[in-house]
């Protein structure tokens, strides 16, 4: 026989089940982005050398820090390990919102709708799959505010004690969880001005003052240190038009749903406000949202600190009082229920049209670092450069060469920036696209390949000048008259991508009368009895894209040509041997130039330069 205490229990524990899903589901199939690579690779750090380095100019407080530490230890520095950090914060979230929706509202269905609004929240379970300090902010905050309410309700002072431990935990992990103590002062005010209870309140906060010196210090330093945010100044129309939607439904709509939808909520709840019971209790939910929110409008004047995720602990107090709204016992005669329950229907509707994308991967978070990363450590080589358009953290989580990385400062010159780099460095690897850039290398280097990876090109340049040290393997074949082989260096494909980078050298032995091309074949798989297969790609043009034309090139020099294949996104191999064949043909006849591999021996029209097995052993 089932209770409704058991019932309660079974309800809540489906609830935590989905929120768990909904929040490791994907966890790791998104790469990190800057933000979160600049967490794990710095915030998480160690302590001794952290909060030297990063707490006076890094606007998050020290518990941050060495709580991500002390996660890393524990955990490892993957995407899955990281990001299960935030994960479990926002699970406390869950049982939090419930905890504080039934200590303010008495209601056991207020508790349960206010839990599944906050687990089906799109803003709250992206922030629980990043990892940043947002999501455990997000949980901390409505647990110390349900451990205040409780001490303020019972006013013992075990009650005070939890609460100064769960609201210092809260003010460590974030700054702007101070902002939240203006609400506690306002519960007190409306709801509980008894002496005893005030004079416990101030004790309590005077002891969270002792507790929050460094937390203090910290804040002094940073206060003084210049910074001033790097996200734009705000207006109180945004407040309406993308906090709301954000915090709501995980994204903001276009117009006029942007304004809509959120003042639909706000009538709805102002309704609900005064025609029902615990209005009271709902008005000091209103001050609870708003209060934060206003702060940061007006620190946004002088500061670039205007975004939702600054106000994401108000979530809570949203969530609470949409549920209240449709779990509300209407007077007789109006139809408040109905509209309500639409109401969340809406919002849950809206929610999963956010989701659903999310999931898909249709926005991605992240740029597709991993792909270029991997492709880079794979071949450069240490006396090379890794050169990006800008610096992002994220590129650096995911590089394992040891090749020289570097990034692009903004309003330098490039001159600048890379003379002494062209001097110094035979090769420069540009990972990413800045047409500036690409032209000003492009000019001073030859470009030896280009791949794309993911979303990110990748664009080899080297010195004009050839050195025989280049050449990795030996050749000696000789095409008609005028060209003889001395090797080649090939790189691909590997496990990082199929794409194959060929550079042959020449020596030109005379100048021709015709434009003559090279052919590069890439043939396969291989029949095993014959030896042959079919063109899998190729890549024809003139040596050096012409710059090296047979008809002027300087005999005696040597040229490097280089060649791609399989340079598309989408190429794959099937397993089997592979051969690369080449050779020159007179465009205007397609006459293809006789090859003499030795002296004596049978000439051919082309020169098979090497095979390989696919995949790779």
């Amino acid at each position: 026989m089932t209770t409704p205490r058991s019932r309660l229990l079974a309800g809540f524990v489906l609830i935590l089940g989905v929120a768990f899903a909904l929040r490791i589901f994907r966890l790791d199939s998104v790469p990190l982005r800057g933000d979160e690579a600049y967490a794990v690779q710095y915030w998480a750090g160690s302590p001794m050398d952290v909060i030297p380095e990063l707490a006076d100019e890094e606007p998050h407080p020290l518990g941050t820090f060495v709580s991500f530490w002390a996660w890393k230890q524990v955990a490892g520095p993957s995407e899955f390990a990281m990001r299960y950090f935030p994960l479990l914060g926002s699970l406390l979230g869950v049982a939090a919102v419930a905890a504080l929706a039934q200590r303010l509202f008495r209601s056991h269905a207020i508790g349960l709708l206010s839990a599944a609004l906050w687990t089906a929240n799109p803003f709250l379970i992206w922030h629980a799959q990043d990892v940043r300090n947002y999501a455990l902010w997000a949980a901390l905050s409505p647990l110390a505010m349900w451990f205040f309410v409780r001490a303020a309700d019972r006013s013992r002072p075990r009650d005070w004690a939890w609460y100064v431990v769960a609201e210092a935990a809260a003010l460590y992990i974030f700054f702007l969880e101070g902002l939240l103590l203006a609400v506690q002062a306002a519960y007190l005010l409306m709801f509980r001005r008894s002496r005893r209870v005030i004079v416990r309140a101030l004790v309590a906060w005077t002891v969270l003052g002792l507790l929050l010196v460094p937390w203090l210090v910290q804040l002094w330093y940073l206060s003084n240190s210049g910074y001033e945010g790097t996200l734009g100044r705000g207006s109180a129309d945004q407040l309406l038009t993308w906090f709301f939607p954000m915090l709501l439904v995980g994204d903001a709509l276009s117009s006029p749903w942007d304004a809509v939808l959120p003042l639909a909520w706000c009538a709805v709840v102002a309704l609900t406000i005064w025609r029902g019971a615990a209005r009271k209790t709902a008005i000091w939910l209103a001050l609870y949202a708003t209060i934060p929110m206003g702060a940061i409008l007006a620190a946004s004047i002088d500061m670039s600190v205007f975004h939702p995720r600054y106000a994401i602990a108000v979530t809570p107090a949203l969530l609470l009082l949409t549920a209240r709204a449709a779990l509300l016992r209407p007077r007789a005669g109006v139809p408040v229920r109905l509209v309500t329950g639409a109401l969340v229907a809406v919002l849950l509707a809206i929610s999963a049209t956010t989701l659903v994308p999310y999931y898909r991967g249709d926005d991605p978070k992240a740029p597709t670092w991993p792909q270029a990363a991997a492709y880079v450590s794979q071949r450069a080589q240490p006396p090379d450069l890794v050169l990006k358009p800008w610096n992002d953290p994220a590129f650096n989580y995911y590089y394992t060469g040891t090749a020289v990385e570097k990034s692009l400062m903004p309003n330098v010159t490039l001159s600048a920036q890379l003379a002494a780099d062209l001097n110094f460095f035979d090769t420069i690897w540009f990972v990413g696209s800045d047409p500036a850039a690409e032209a000003f290398l492009g000019e001073r280097m030859q470009q030896l390949s280009r791949a794309t990876l993911g979303s990110f090109p990748v664009t080899q340049y080297r010195a004009w000048e050839p050195d025989r040290d280049e050449i990795e393997t030996p050749a000696s074949a000789t095409f008609g008259d005028f060209a003889r082989l001395e090797g080649f260096t090939l790189t691909g494909p590997d496990n990082t991508a199929p794409f194959i980078s060929l550079l042959l050298f020449w020596e030109p032995l005379a100048q021709t009368a015709p434009d003559y091309t090279v052919f590069v074949h890439l043939r396969g798989p291989l029949d095993s009895a014959t030896r042959q297969g079919p063109i899998r790609d190729q890549d024809d043009h003139r040596p050096r894209d012409g710059f090296a034309s047979t008809r002027l090139w300087e005999v005696g020099s040597l040229v490097r040509d280089p060649y791609s294949l399989l340079s598309d996104p989408a190429a794959a191999l099937a397993p089997g041997e592979y051969a690369i064949e080449i050779g020159f043909y007179d465009p205007e006849t397609d006459t293809r130039a006789p090859v003499l591999l030795e002296s004596g021996s049978q000439p051919s029209d082309s020169y098979r330069l090497t095979t390989f097995t696919w995949p790779r052993p």
